[in-house]
């Protein structure tokens, strides 16, 4: 239940989602790579919401 609410109280496209955890994690040096990703699954569209991001921060 606190998560539905909360969802509702912040509403965030997929994009956004991806998008703040790949700042959070580049922010931390003990990461040295990921791979995020977030799907919303579509109610009224035909189609699903999808976001992907990978970060090696070894290749900077």
């Amino acid at each position: 239940k606190w998560v539905t609410e909360r969802a509702y109280e912040n509403p965030k496209f997929v994009e956004d989602i991806v998008r703040d955890l790949a700042v959070a994690l580049n922010n931390d040096d003990r990461i040295v790579w990921y791979q995020c990703s977030s799907e919303n699954y579509e109610s009224i569209h035909n189609h699903n919401a999808y976001a992907f991001i990978e970060c090696d921060k070894r290749e900077d």
